[in-house]
């Protein structure tokens, strides 16, 4: 497309054939004089005529084709009569709140018609009789599917971003869409880029257009500055942060990213900074997208890092700062993100984070763009940064003379805490039992008046080596005569006959019977059944071939001992003479026990 070469010299809204209120409202806006997009394109909007429009970004695009649009719409008819399509969600809300100031003075209503969103307060905004639609190209297909949504009497139908609606990924839905509509209508197209290809195809779409253009190819507004700078990758983030830091206190900042992966992780590593910084990407909610928009409109973020999905049609006037923190693919995709600052006549900046992986395609922007992009130097450490690191330094090189010098002694440091740990050790140990019996035993002094002082633990280690049995029982010995216990049960338990506990498929394998015969289980419980009784039957046979002395036996009463002559008891008396005694030829029986 050629630019127009003598576009109409226009000084005041007031002289285009607008709506009066339409005017009005444009009024208090604090609008006064057209850009020349808008002087271009109004006219033949309201003289009926389809429209493929080219400008710059932040030109006024949106107003060129809603103002003739709500000027013309009847706001007695209760049906569609506009319909707005545009490529993201936070396009569509932005359009959607322009139309609805110029259009609330006569009456018009407006639905935002969007992805992410419940469906029934959308499908209440149609039911009560929304003239113009602004909505996704996903959600509009859905709701007319649904036959909530129908384009009977539609007699406007405008692409925002058009290059864009007419890529692959909303081509189809575009055309089904347009098929909805009547032949009749009054197709609008608006784009900062468009390339050849994506122009012929707009022709297809539009019948007898008027092209109207106001630069040549691809071009951005002279109001921003423009520089890239080489850095290696894992420094791009320190290089963001110096320059946030070095911005002034009303700047704002708009960061780019390739990927929704790399906004969270950019977005981890500046949430330490005592800024107020914000994410957006496609992977959020609607509310959170909507909420993070409404937050960077009204100036409460600092910067706000985002993928394309920020690229297309956003206008926020304060934003003077614009980072490609990822290389664009193409030049158009470069024009359309640094098109967010420098809106409205304002000053802004954009600037490219080139890393040696992405050179290759940054490059290949450089080789298509029409203007000079100027190289300039990586930002080095701000004023306040340089203030900052000394004080750091010093604080970290005290923290660690205090740590060296703490543990200077003859032992050092590890043995100092060596026994600290252990001196804690032992007071944490639990009495033994004959440290807590003589805790508990009162204990006095010689005197009787003084209480005696109770062992210390180094005593009591002391009192362990002197004590054989003592110290056997701390380590776990066994006295002589346990251990004699131990061996004889032992023994006995090996001399008892065990149970068979192999399988029938081991003992099949040692018989070397075949793998299918390996498996009797019907044979096997009563072979096992009878080696058991066996073992049992053995077992008391042995214990009767040796029967255990009875308890009758060992208590029997000692044999009756001859009775001493007279001569014997003259000589010498019994040590153990009975207590009493009978005469007779029995004899007497002592009891002796």
């Amino acid at each position: 497309m050629h630019p127009t070469e003598n576009p109409p010299e226009i000084e005041c809204f007031r002289e285009l054939p607008l709506d009066e209120l339409v005017q009005a409202t444009i009024a208090r806006m604090g609008i006064v004089k057209p850009t020349p997009i808008q002087a271009l394109a109004i006219e033949p909007v309201l003289k009926g005529r389809d429209i493929i429009a080219k400008a710059e970004t932040g030109t006024g695009k949106t107003l060129a084709f809603g103002a003739p649009m709500m000027s013309m719409i009847d706001a007695q008819r209760a049906s569609v009569l506009g319909l707005v399509l545009t490529p993201t969600r936070e396009l569509a809300e932005q359009v959607a709140k322009v139309l609805e100031q110029l259009g609330e003075p006569r009456g018009l209503k407006v639905a935002l018609i969007v992805g992410g969103e419940p469906a029934g307060p959308q499908v209440a905004a149609l039911q009560a009789g929304a003239q113009v639609v602004v909505g996704t190209p996903g959600r509009v297909i859905d709701l007319y599917e649904q036959k909530f949504l129908s384009f009977p009497w539609t007699e406007f139908v405008v692409l925002d971003e058009a290059d864009e609606m007419l890529e692959i990924g909303f081509i189809d839905d575009v055309k089904k869409i347009l098929r909805f509509t009547p032949d009749e209508r009054q197709t609008l197209l608006f784009s900062a880029t468009f390339p050849d290809a994506l122009l012929r195809l707009a022709r297809d779409y539009t019948n007898n257009p008027k092209e109207v253009a106001t630069a040549s190819g691809v071009k951005t507004v002279d109001t921003i500055k423009q520089s890239y700078f080489q850095v290696d990758d894992t420094d791009r983030p320190l290089a963001l942060i110096r320059m946030i830091e070095q911005a002034g206190d009303d700047d704002c900042f708009l960061v780019f990213c390739e990927r929704r992966t790399e906004v969270e992780r950019l977005l981890r590593r500046l949430e330490r900074l005592p800024y107020s910084i914000k994410a957006l990407h496609g992977g959020y909610d609607q509310s959170s997208r909507f909420r993070v928009m409404s937050a960077f409109r009204e100036g409460d973020v600092k910067a706000l890092i985002a993928t394309d999905v920020a690229s297309r049609g956003l206008d926020v006037n304060h934003v003077t700062h614009v980072v490609n923190y990822s290389v664009p693919r193409s030049v158009t995709d470069y024009t359309h993100r640094i098109g967010r600052t420098g809106r409205a006549g304002r000053e802004g900046n954009a600037i490219t984070l080139v890393s040696p992986e992405q050179a290759r395609r940054w490059k290949g922007v450089l080789s298509d763009a029409t203007w000079t992009i100027e190289r300039c130097e990586a930002p080095e450490r701000g004023p306040r940064q340089a203030e900052r690191r000394p004080r750091d330094r010093g604080r970290v090189e005290s923290g660690r003379r205090e740590e060296r010098g703490a543990g200077r002694d003859e032992r050092g440091s590890r043995g100092r805490h060596e026994e600290r740990a252990g001196s804690r050790r032992e007071e944490r140990r639990p009495l033994r039992r004959e440290e807590s019996q003589r805790t508990e035993r009162p204990a006095s002094s010689a005197g009787g008046d003084d209480p005696v002082s109770l062992p210390t633990n180094r005593e009591h280690r002391q009192r362990s080596a002197d004590d054989p049995p003592r110290r056997a029982r701390s380590r776990g010995e066994l006295s002589p005569e346990r251990r004699e216990e131990e061996h004889i049960l032992h023994h006995e338990n090996d001399a008892r006959p065990r149970r068979d506990r192999t399988t029938s498929e081991e003992r099949g394998r040692r018989e070397g019977r075949p793998r299918n015969e390996q498996r009797s289980s019907g044979e096997e419980r009563p072979q096992r059944a009878q080696s058991t009784r066996e073992a049992r039957a053995q077992e008391r046979d042995q214990v009767r071939s040796h029967p255990e002395p009875r308890e009758s036996e060992e208590r029997r009463e000692p044999q009756p001992k001859p009775q001493p002559t007279r001569s014997q008891e003259a000589s010498s008396e019994p040590k153990n003479a009975p207590e009493s005694g009978s005469s007779g030829s029995g004899g007497g029986f002592g009891v002796g026990l």
